[in-house]
């Protein structure tokens, strides 16, 4: 444990602190499955799972391990931490929390522990009663019912991405449409699907043409869903909405994100192709959902990250195979 503590007894303030992480993955553990677990309307209680949790469960560890406030903010907020990560790894390798979930909230619940650290020291040494932190702990409770009775204003969001393509338009529209067998080699590494382990798309089948056709989708994991097809333009445009079953997206992968829910909806999608001198194509891809939470500016970042790696990686595997089957044919 850090060293950096002021006053006497040192070794009682890191015994402490080993004292205090049991009470603290306990009292974590609990708010964990009241929050997580079933929430209350379909909803994901974002600021209290993700930043009041924290810092009551760094409240118990500062008021259990240095009720006298001897040790330095900085060792506090070392100590909450701590107890944050093994929540973590538990909650990942007993609870089965997905790896998305894992990587979204971790800086939230860095942040709110930090908070609930600085806070409850800042108690601790204006009160001096260990007691008063109790207020901090309990925040979680107070704030749950409270944020699930709200209504959050809705972002409507796009993530659009384009690469060229040395490829005529029919030629890239062929290989556009339907994308079957999509082998692991063809995929480039990408944070979401390398190091995150989100879902990469496998097989795109279409049955049917133009409006009103569907094309099944499979990811790795076990994900299925379809995209139903709104607007067909041989050669140019290809659009569609998003279809999602009960179990498009199984609750092994993620039991908490929900494509398809009040607080985030995947919606539509386009791919538009365009004509480039020397018969080549710039083809674009688009998506566009809608998210209602107490923190869009926050979500719609990670939305970005993992449409912006999705899309690399589909659209590369469009524009190599469609370059493979004009070198082919120059061949020939």
């Amino acid at each position: 444990m850090p060293d950096d503590i002021k006053g006497p007894g040192p070794i009682a303030v890191r015994t402490r602190f080993g004292i205090s992480m049991l009470p603290a993955i306990v009292y974590g553990l609990l708010l964990y499955l009241l929050i997580w677990s079933a929430p209350v309307g379909g909803g994901v209680s974002f600021v209290t799972g993700l930043f009041l949790l924290p810092m009551g469960i760094a409240a118990v560890v500062s008021a259990f391990a240095d009720p006298r406030a001897t040790a330095t903010e900085w060792h506090h907020i070392r100590n909450g931490w701590f107890v944050i990560v093994i929540l973590l790894v538990l909650s990942a390798v007993v609870l089965g929390e997905g790896a998305v979930c894992i990587v979204i909230a971790t800086p939230m619940l860095g942040a709110g522990s930090a908070v609930g650290s600085a806070t409850t020291l800042w108690v601790l040494r204006r009160l001096r009663r260990p007691s008063a932190t109790g207020l901090v702990m309990v925040l979680p409770l107070l704030g749950l019912p409270v944020e699930q009775a709200l209504v959050f204003p809705e972002k409507q969001s796009e993530v659009r991405t384009v690469i060229e393509i040395d490829a005529p338009v029919k030629t890239v529209w062929r290989n556009t449409i339907e994308i079957r067998n999509v082998e692991a080699s063809e995929l480039p590494f990408t944070f979401s699907h390398g190091i995150v382990g989100v879902p990469r798309p496998e097989n795109a089948r279409l049955e049917g043409r133009g409006a009103g056709a569907v094309r099944h989708l499979r990811w790795t994991q076990g994900v299925r869903f379809q995209e139903v097809v709104t607007a067909w333009e041989e050669n140019r445009y290809l659009a569609w909405d998003f279809r999602f079953g009960p179990e498009a997206i199984p609750a092994a992968i993620d039991a908490h994100i929900d494509v398809d829910s009040s607080y985030l909806k995947l919606a539509t999608g386009q791919y538009l192709l365009e004509p480039l001198p020397g018969d080549r194509t710039r083809l674009t891809l688009a998506t566009q959902y809608r998210i209602a939470t107490p923190m869009n500016a926050y979500c719609d970042f990670w939305g970005w990250v993992f449409l912006r790696d999705f899309h690399g990686a589909v659209l590369q595997v469009i524009r190599d195979r469609a370059e493979r089957t004009v070198l082919a044919g120059n061949r020939s």
